[in-house]
């Protein structure tokens, strides 16, 4: 007769010696308690996924209970290789006697076998169902009892297995009908997959493959059709990443094509604001250019305009530019003035208080211009014509292919009684020794990026502004752009024994440095206030700045002996020169002396002049004395010379008390700009 699969079922198990709860050895191994006894036999490959117990605590990382382990690793998995006799019964039981199988191949055995299949099917299917909402149940329970509160704080989770159960458990009954209504060898596959599940091991499930996958013929599975399946398999994956590997190629370094989810469209409302840029305004541009002199820039700007042949305003400024340029005339390069300052005066009480400074005080008087006398002679210099401009403006340098230098006069053209002019300030590096005395400390980039000062005063207090040349000439130059020829401004020269700009860049101040000064201020990060330092030459020459040298020691350079001079020339070459070379991209090539001296007489420089040669092959090519006279220009073939005149309290102080006529050219009355704050008489210095 031919058993039920629930009668094979049972001989299998107790062939086995198990009754699905796990390996005889493992059950020898752990105590039969409630904790540690799982439902195996309701559970297969979907027990784990649907959220069996032992399954989601692996899954989601929880711990254990007591009698399980921690490890994963560690688990005991039920080893199924029991005796040959064993696995020959069990197949027995399972598979029938070899009459029973013979019987089987009937057609009416067949049938008998189908509708018995049939009907274990259904009844698994109930029990497997109402075992799983058992699981659940425990699972539940234990959770509550193992983790208080994990419930509420996972029921989004728990959603998910639940529907994973669903999704598998329709999966398996898939797999159950088909195998049972077309593959008679894939029956006992599948069951032995189940079997397998129950007992937790998928180890034991392919060997329960292999023992109860022999058909009723004595065969194994079928070679051919699976070696098929495979081939097709093999072909249709070579296909797809043919397919892939072209169109991949062809698409490469192109933009992939846009998706229906790139073309949705997001609502105006969630979109962020794109900011653009305001557009060009080519006529105030332009206004601005015609302002300082530079007709043919203006005239080129508005050229370029989209609209210029339409655009009635262009037209108009365009006109005017023209006009005024048949009017200009071209500027004496030898009767160009040349006036200087040194770093002004914020608060001239406390700077000529020679109770609080000594006989320093004595030297701030006499050197140095308040930030109130500056202001009234840019307003006195701009209402007689005067125009600000570069040395550069004035002469250009051609370097030659054998090594030589030829100095080419540059035309500036100017309205009928304007007049040239250059200005430079000296010692632009705020020294040591002037903090707190009334004068700025260090200059900075504002908020506008421009140049812009730091000022502590006499009390500690801090301040941001204009407070020396650069700022105030800045703002002077904006409410009177026409005080700049094409936005020229002053020429700012810096020694190097204190830094620039109020930034300790030197390398005295470097303890690792062999000319490390231990006098000097001490904790400056040398890197960083170069860095600085650049930074703000960047903004000054973008600003239409000037800058150069002052030597590095402010050593009288024409009357120290040779070694001395080249050894100043070399320490700022290697300290102030890379600065300057950082932020321009060229090498430094004014040099304004220190002390008025200069290397020569009144007569021409020449290369037998070994001070004036070594200089030159530094690069220096515009050289700066100091001269009372009114302007005095020189221009050789290969250099640019010009005299300097200081606006200062002792040249005003003589003007004014002395008779001296030194000033009239520039100002009307001295005595309206000279600062009531200092004191009288002003000494030399």
């Amino acid at each position: 007769m031919v058993m039920s699969p629930e009668e094979r079922r049972r001989r299998m198990h107790k062939a086995l010696g198990h009754d699905g709860t796990g390996s005889r050895r493992e059950r020898a191994r752990r105590p039969e308690t409630a904790e540690n006894t799982v439902n195996h036999t309701a559970g297969s490959r979907s027990d784990t996924r649907s959220g069996g117990r032992n399954g989601i605590r692996a899954g989601i990382g929880t711990k254990y209970t007591e009698n399980e382990t921690a490890n994963p690793k560690e688990i005991v998995i039920p080893d199924f290789q029991d005796t040959l006799e064993e696995q020959e019964e069990a197949a027995a039981a399972y598979h029938g006697t070899v009459e029973e199988n013979a019987a089987l191949t009937s057609e009416a055995g067949y049938r008998r076998r189908s509708d018995a299949v049939r009907s274990g099917e259904r009844h698994r299917r109930r029990t497997d169902a109402g075992r799983s909402s058992e699981r659940d149940r425990d699972w539940d329970r234990d959770r509550e009892r193992e983790w208080p509160g994990e419930r509420e704080r996972t029921e989004a989770e728990s959603e998910r297995p639940n529907e994973r159960r669903r999704e598998d458990s329709a999966e398996r009954t898939g797999h159950r009908n088909g195998y049972s209504s077309e593959h008679d060898d894939g029956q006992g596959t599948e069951r032995s997959i189940e079997r397998s599940g129950r007992h937790g091991s998928e180890r034991s499930g392919r060997q329960g493959g292999r023992r109860n996958g022999r058909d009723r013929d004595g065969g194994g599975v079928d070679v051919t059709k699976i070696a098929l399946l495979v081939g097709a398999l093999l072909v249709i994956i070579l296909l797809i990443f043919g397919i892939k590997t072209v169109f991949g190629g062809l698409g490469k370094g192109k933009p992939a094509e846009t998706t229906i989810a790139e073309e949705t469209t997001v609502p105006e409302s969630e979109t962020e604001p794109v900011e653009t840029e305001p557009a060009r305004d080519y006529i105030g541009e332009a206004t601005l250019m015609a302002a300082q002199y530079d007709y043919d820039g203006a005239i080129e700007l508005l050229k370029s305009m989209p609209d210029y042949e339409t655009n009635e305003a262009a037209k108009q400024l365009e006109a005017k530019c023209e006009e005024t340029k048949a009017t200009l005339v071209e500027v004496n390069l030898q009767e160009v003035t040349h006036v200087f300052f040194h770093i002004l005066c914020v608060d001239p009480v406390n700077s000529f208080d020679s109770s609080k400074w000594g006989t320093q005080a004595g030297g701030y008087n006499s050197l140095m211009t308040t930030i109130d006398e500056f202001k009234k002679m840019m307003q006195e210099m701009y209402d007689k014509g005067y125009v600000l401009i570069s040395m550069h403006d004035m002469v250009s340098f051609t370097e030659n292919a054998d090594g030589t230098t030829t100095a080419v006069k540059q035309k500036i053209m100017l309205p009928p009684g304007k007049k040239a002019f250059v200005m430079s300030e000296d010692d632009v590096c705020y020294y040591e020794y002037m903090v707190g005395a009334g004068y700025a400390d260090k200059m900075i980039i504002g908020e506008d990026g421009r140049p812009t000062l730091h000022y502590t005063d006499k009390d500690g207090n801090e301040f941001v502004g204009d407070y020396d040349l650069v700022g105030v000439l800045d703002t002077f130059i904006d409410e009177h752009p026409d005080f700049s020829y094409k936005g020229h401004k002053a020429c700012l020269v810096f020694t190097g024994y204190n830094g620039i700009l109020g930034y300790r860049t030197d390398e005295s101040y470097d303890p690792n440095s062999e000319y490390y000064d231990p006098k000097l201020e001490q904790g400056h990060d040398i890197e960083a206030e170069r860095k600085e330092a650049i930074e703000v030459l960047k903004a000054l020459i973008a600003d239409g700045y000037d800058v150069g040298s002052h030597s590095w020691g402010h050593r009288d350079l024409g009357q120290i002996e040779f070694a001395r001079f080249t050894k100043d020339c070399d320490r700022w070459e290697r300290n102030v020169a890379p600065l300057i070379r950082e932020a321009t991209g060229k090498q430094p090539d004014i040099i304004i002396y220190p002390k008025g001296a200069d290397v020569a007489d009144w007569h021409g420089y020449s290369h037998s002049n070994e001070r004036f040669d070594y200089m030159h092959k530094l690069g220096f090519r515009y050289f700066c004395n100091v001269d009372s006279s009114q302007y005095w220009v020189q221009i050789g073939d290969d250099y640019f010379r010009q005299g300097r005149r200081a606006l200062d309290g002792y040249n005003m102080w003589n003007d004014m008390a002395n008779g001296y006529t030194r000033l009239s050219d520039l100002f009307d009355n001295v005595s309206a700009i000279f600062d009531p704050a200092r004191p009288t008489p002003v000494p030399p210095y």
